[in-house]
């Protein structure tokens, strides 16, 4: 019994080994089939590529190297380029290819070059696609749509892309915004009238990137600054702040009410570029009411727009138990007319050492 128990066991196993080994051999088969049927895809997906990068590279050369000489040279090479690029538009992949290279192009380029590959980009009737990719469902599709009508700069369809300055998908609005103000330059900005989505502080850095490479312009920025959206409110002040609008000073000082902090730390920011004489009575009706991180913030910008009407309000600061920003009041203190400093030594005189070891701090930042 145990013998042919022994005998049994054996030959499980033995089958057991041979099928395993038979699974290598025909797993081995499959991926000999599949690596030479990769290969040659691959080597079919290259193959095409090289016929697109040569067409690409036909056109943008002609566009860059010989636009002086367009009505001069033989054209018959180029248009039958176009026509078979024309024909290959079918082709989804060649389509992205295509747009991408001429993208490419078109971001290091400039003047009639630039617009020679606007002009191939349009007589392929990429536009289109671009216009279609629009109404697409995937918000990456239509980013890149924006991104693409952008760069080649085909301002037919502004009106289109400014609809998705409020769309619900950060980059999809991100693309549309940076679009208007590339096509439209500040008037582009009209987008802040109606947007309910916030503009992030990259996208804010962005637009105004974007903006100094426009010619300046005098738009009217105070009507943002009464926005529900508080990122409009703290853009418009970014903009005041970065145009030097002093005319809009009482209009960024009536901010320091906004009910969103992140607004009147902004503000409170701004005014210590746009200031005028009586900028530090405005931080002083409403120093009580302001947290410590706001309080600070006007602190230090009254270094910058202190007078010598705000030297009894400074010598109080510094009986606040916040070193900081009894720093910040003595450094104030110190630039307010011509007996700032003297005041701050006759105080130190009287109060503690701690005082006496800013004011040697201070001394020691005006001897540098």
């Amino acid at each position: 019994m145990a013998d042919k128990l022994i005998t049994y066991l054996i030959n499980i196993n033995w089958q057991i080994q041979n099928i395993a080994l038979a699974s290598i051999v025909v797993l081995m088969v499959c991926l000999l089939h599949f690596m030479i049927f990769y290969l040659y895809y691959k080597g079919r997906i290259e193959k095409k590529r090289n016929k697109w990068r040569m067409i690409s590279d036909m056109l943008i050369s002609k566009a860059i190297f010989f636009e002086d000489q367009r009505d001069e040279i033989e054209d018959e090479i180029l248009a039958s380029v176009t026509t078979a690029a024309k024909k290959l538009t079918d082709n989804r992949h060649f389509r992205i290819f295509i747009a991408e290279e001429l993208m490419s192009a078109k971001k290091n380029i400039s003047g009639g070059s630039s617009d020679s590959l606007k002009d191939f980009y349009l007589q392929l009737g990429l536009e289109q696609y671009a216009l279609r990719n629009l109404a697409s469902r995937k918000w990456y599709v239509k980013a890149k749509a924006i991104q693409e009508l952008t760069t080649m700069h085909v301002g037919e369809f502004v009106d289109q892309l400014h609809a998705y300055t409020n769309d619900k998908n950060d980059h999809v609005r991100m693309e549309a915004q940076a679009a208007m103000v590339q096509f439209n330059g500040f008037d582009g900005l009209d987008f802040l009238d109606t947007i309910t989505y916030p503009i992030s502080n990259w996208q804010q850095i962005k637009l105004l990137q974007l903006l100094s490479q426009q010619p300046p312009s005098n738009i009217d920025i105070s009507k943002w600054f009464s926005s529900a959206n508080s990122s409009v409110v703290i853009f418009a002040l970014k903009l005041a702040r970065n145009y030097h609008r002093f005319e809009l000073h009482d209009a960024i000082a009536a901010c320091l009410d906004n009910e969103d902090p992140q607004v009147r730390l902004e503000a409170i920011h701004c005014l210590n570029e746009i200031y005028t004489d009586e900028t530090s009575d405005h931080f002083i009706a409403r120093f009580l009411r302001e947290d410590i991180k706001h309080q600070l913030a006007m602190t230090k910008v009254m270094q910058t727009v202190g007078t010598d009407r705000d030297k009894l309000f400074l010598l109080d600061l510094l009986t606040y138990d916040n070193d900081e920003l009894k720093l910040h009041a003595a450094r104030a203190l110190a630039n307010t007319g011509r007996d700032g400093l003297g005041s701050l030594e006759e105080y130190s005189k009287k109060s503690d050492q701690a005082i006496g070891k800013i004011l040697m701090h201070i001394k020691g930042e005006k001897a540098a």
